[in-house]
């Protein structure tokens, strides 16, 4: 080929194909930077008006939008560039829908409710209003009082291309800056629902102007899984308790959608919904506020929220300043929630929750000073049924000087529930009628961790049903009886967490005897006059040894136990004490507890009231770990003596040894020494004294030294038959103590009557020594009024003593007992373990010298 070649493309072509894509990358630029601007502006100012929901397809920005929005949670709110995103996805099902016919309007499954009154300007414009929506309703209904309504729209009528129907109400419309209930005909006069076909209803009230493109933007998100489930709105209002005071909100002055106790002038309805709103309409809801109703009532009922979302939609209202006009009326009304308010719910959902339920009168005289207690220390829930009021309650609290407060919320189903009866009779068929559904439900909704209620009737069908709905539910039901709620004000003092396991508590009552029935008979006495609150399935176990005497057979046999099940148990063979005792319980889980009692012990009716306090407050509290670890027990005995000093016993008296140390001298105290005069016992420090019990009788009966395990300075270890030795070893090298009480004059919870057995023989029972360890029983409950700070003190900061009655800490103890593990096993120590087989590790020398003896033996 001589000749050159052609350009492939000619130039001119060249040149008008790069202008063109030059325009097209400028003018693509610009239209993005202008919608990033755009939307960026309107996310930084408070004041967030975004753009009418328009017919397009979703970008790439809006599906990345979208799909992150979807992991949020419709409480945390949506901005109002989410709501956007929200509305271009669901947009783009009514574009589809739209282009299958271009010429037709979008039609929305909706009917919309509005009531006529005698201005002829207002309803003609609001008529207007809606006949001009972007998307349009399936119909609209009319309910008219005045006869001439009819013949004023007849123009309006003939020209509409949307079906009108028109409904005669009973009720007299009348155009009204507030309405009330009973104001609302469609409401009050017939269920709506069954004449309406539509999945939606729109109710307005008369002075609400809506924009055109009002149905488009509500019914769209409607259509979403994050607000199908929600009542939504524009312009609405928080009331804030206990003042009643509102704060209101316009959506065009709102960043992010948030929650709020009532929509006003307009309610976009699922159709179904008018149902639930029927169901809760009764004489008593007639003169609330109507936006309030409904949705107080969708909340209650359904669960369905009242939100208003940041828009630049809004009714145009021909009335004065809503939220002014609200502020007025409720400052001269007054009304209760069944449920919190939003403002409530929120701080609500920040803690754990307790609930009371007072049904009726009585109950609430007995609950007043729980209720007061548990004020002091935490936000709780109260119900109020059976004719039992809000004024009532209130007068209740001044009479006891208790504080109202803001952490109280009320829910008075008598005035929401009674039907207006208001006599507060209390009959079984108004309870099973009027307050067993609102309760359930109720705690549906609060969903509190604990319930507190009255156990007066058990057998009652109102008591039982809660029970039960309790138990589906998760709640702890706390049923205290009638007359022990005043021995159980200490509630107040423990966190939710730890009276969540009110019924975790297995607590066995363990009674030994041999051949002293009289003095059994009291024990058994005293055990059936205790105050067990409500506890009733408390197991009674009694151990006979086998020399116990016919007469003791029958006291046991006959015995009438009133609050559970009652075993007996007879050896076969004598075992002496140790046995007795240490084979009589043996914990099966680590919430199994045992009060070990000889038969010369005599209980307090509030021994039981002690136990648990202490109980619950150590051993499940989150912040009591250090307590779970060292605290072994719990003494219902006042010691009047020190029993380990070599010298021998000596009197003692806690009280000087505690202001000594900056202690209050009533201060609870915890020592090393474990009671044997009435006592409770923890199972994980019970289950490992058995291990470690089993493995050194059985090598001192056979190897005599072979541990060579002893406590220094201590009497304990010249006791040759004592369970009790063993114990303060384990005790001593592990840094355990158990608590005891110290009221005045040595007030206790169990005492010891000295009678004659294995440690009292002769002439041992003489009157001086009788008064050594005779303590006087608590009978009247003085237990908060005593205590320091009326209460029982973090483990902490309680006073620790050792084996010899010296103020001591934890850590000083554990110190002691790190440096004399070292001298009596070869083992690591286990610091945190209940396993006690670091302790169990000889001595080389010891294991020679025992195989050595036993060699010699052979």
């Amino acid at each position: 080929m001589t000749g050159s070649l052609k350009p492939l493309y000619p130039h001119r072509k060249v040149t008008r194909f790069c202008w063109i894509v030059i325009a097209t990358a400028f003018l693509g630029f610009w239209t993005y930077f202008l919608y990033c601007y755009t939307s960026e502006g309107a996310t930084l100012t408070g004041d967030y008006e975004p753009t009418a929901f328009k017919h397009k397809a979703m970008n790439k920005e809006d599906v990345t939008l979208f799909t992150n929005m979807q992991k949020q949670q419709l409480q945390q709110g949506h901005s109002g560039k989410e709501i956007d995103a929200l509305l271009s996805q669901i947009g783009q099902t009514f574009l589809n829908k739209e282009q299958e016919d271009s010429k037709q309007k979008l039609v929305a499954d909706l009917t919309v409710l509005i009531q006529a009154t005698t201005k002829q300007d207002v309803l003609e414009t609001q008529m207007n209003a809606i006949l001009l929506q972007s998307m349009q309703p399936k119909s609209i209904h009319i309910l008219y009082s005045d006869a001439s309504i009819k013949e004023k729209l007849k123009p309006m009528v003939q020209s509409s291309h949307i079906p009108i129907t028109f409904i005669q109400s009973m009720i007299p419309i009348v155009n009204k800056e507030f309405y009330q209930v009973r104001d609302a005909s469609w409401l009050v006069t017939q269920p709506s629902s069954s004449i309406i076909t539509t999945e939606y209803t729109w109710i307005l009230e008369p002075y609400i102007i809506p924009e055109p493109e009002y149905i488009y933007s509500t019914y769209g998100l409607l259509k979403t899984d994050e607000y199908k489930s929600t009542l939504l709105g524009y312009q609405a209002a928080v009331i804030h308790t206990p003042t009643n005071k509102l704060e209101c909100f316009l959506s065009s002055k709102i960043a992010t959608s948030r929650k709020v106790d009532m929509i006003h002038g307009s309610w976009f309805l699922r159709t179904s919904w008018l149902h639930t709103l029927h169901h809760e309409l009764n004489s008593n809801a007639l003169d609330l506020p109507l936006a309030y109703f409904i949705s107080n009532s969708l909340l209650y009922s359904a669960n369905i929220n009242s939100v208003i979302v940041p828009s630049k939609l809004k009714p145009v209202t021909t009335t004065s300043s809503f939220c002014s006009n609200w502020n007025f009326i409720l400052r001269n009304t007054d009304f209760r929630s069944v449920l919190p308010h939003v403002v409530d719910r929120q701080k609500i959902s920040q803690g754990n929750m307790v609930m009371v339920l007072l049904h009726g009168y009585a109950h609430a005289f007995e609950f007043m000073p729980l209720v007061c207690k548990l004020l002091q220390h935490q936000q709780i829930h109260v119900i109020l049924t059976n004719g039992l009021s809000h004024a009532t309650f209130q007068e209740l609290f001044s009479t006891l000087e208790c504080q109202y407060s803001d952490k109280v919320f009320v829910h008075d189903l008598t005035a929401a529930y009674n039907r207006g009866t208001g006599t507060g009779g209390g009959g079984e068929e108004e309870s099973v009628v009027d307050y067993t559904v609102p309760v359930t439900r109720l705690l549906k909704f609060v969903r509190p961790q604990v319930l507190i209620q009255l156990r007066d009737n058990e057998n009652s069908f109102f008591y039982r049903a809660i029970e039960t709905a309790a138990q589906v539910m998760n709640i702890t039901s706390i049923g205290l009886p009638m007359g022990q709620v005043n021995r159980a004000l200490w509630i107040s003092d423990l966190s939710v967490e730890a009276l969540q396991h009110w019924h975790s508590i297995k607590l066995d009552l363990v009674v030994i005897t041999d051949r002293r029935p009289e003095s059994l008979s009291r024990l058994l006495t005293s055990l059936n006059q205790a105050y067990y609150l409500g506890d009733d399935t408390m197991e009674l176990m009694v151990h006979m040894e086998q020399s116990a005497d016919r007469v003791t057979q029958q006291v046991v046999e006959s015995f009438d136990w009133k609050h559970g099940p009652k075993m007996i148990r007879h050896r076969i063979k004598k075992g002496g004490l140790m046995p007795a005792i240490i084979e009589s319980w043996y914990p099966s889980d680590n919430h199994h507890y045992g009060v070990l009692l000889e038969d010369d012990i005599e209980l307090s009716p509030l021994f039981y009231v002690w136990a648990k306090y202490n109980i619950l407050k150590y051993r499940y509290s989150s912040n009591e770990s250090d307590a779970y670890q060292h605290v072994y027990g719990v003494s219902l005995y006042s010691p009047r003596n020190l029993e380990l000093l070599p010298a021998g016993r000596v009197p003692f008296d806690p009280s000087p040894v505690l202001t000594a140390s900056g202690y209050d001298a009533r201060a609870p105290y915890a020592t090393q020494v474990p009671c044997s005069w009435g006592a409770v016992y923890f199972p994980e420090h019970w289950r490992m004294f058995h291990t470690y019990l089993t493995s050194r009788i059985e090598k001192d009966d056979t190897w005599k030294g072979y541990y060579n395990i002893t406590v220094p300075g201590s009497r304990s270890s010249n006791w040759k038959k004592s369970w009790k030795k063993y114990f303060i070893e384990l005790t001593y090298l592990r840094a355990y103590v158990m608590i005891y009480p110290n009221f005045k004059d040595f007030e206790s919870f169990s005492t010891n009557h000295l009678e004659y057995g294995t440690h009292v023989k002769g002439k041992g029972r003489t009157e001086s020594k009788v008064s050594q360890f005779l303590v006087p029983l608590m009978q009247r409950d003085t237990i908060l009024e005593q205590l320091p700070e009326h209460g029982l003190p973090r483990f902490e900061k309680m006073p620790i003593m050792d084996l010899w009655g010296r103020i001591k800490t934890v850590d000083e103890l554990d110190q002691v007992a790190e440096n004399w593990h070292k001298k009596v096993s070869t083992c690591e120590r286990k610091r945190e373990s209940f396993d006690p087989s670091d302790l169990l590790c000889p001595f080389e020398e010891n294991i020679l010298k025992a195989t050595k003896k036993q060699l010699g033996r052979s």
